[in-house]
């Protein structure tokens, strides 16, 4: 199920898309996955994107929408807001300071 996330990050990954592939219900998906992980698939999904658009931001000129497209953000504003409630710096901060 990992797998799926980590090739799928720009995709509607919901719990119910998730739990479906698995094969289980959505209720026990999510607890095995978060016995498994320690995050609930949202919290995984959340922290995989951030890490994909911090490593497209030191290693490719796209510009900040270009990454918030191909990580799944729904926006520029999302991602901005996702990313600064999660590293407490605006992703245009974090580019300039690499």
């Amino acid at each position: 199920m990992l797998r799926l996330i980590e090739a799928d990050l720009d995709r509607d990954l919901s719990l119910a898309v998730l739990a479906d592939e698995s094969g289980y219900s959505r209720s026990h998906f999510l607890r095995m996955f978060r016995s498994a992980t320690g995050f609930t698939p949202h919290q995984y999904l959340v922290f995989r994107r951030i890490e994909k658009a911090k490593s497209l931001m030191k290693n490719s000129k796209a510009t900040l929408v270009e990454i918030a497209l191909d990580c799944g953000f729904s926006s520029h504003a999302h991602f901005t807001r996702v990313f600064q409630r999660t590293l407490n710096v605006a992703p245009s901060y974090f580019r300039r300071h690499l």
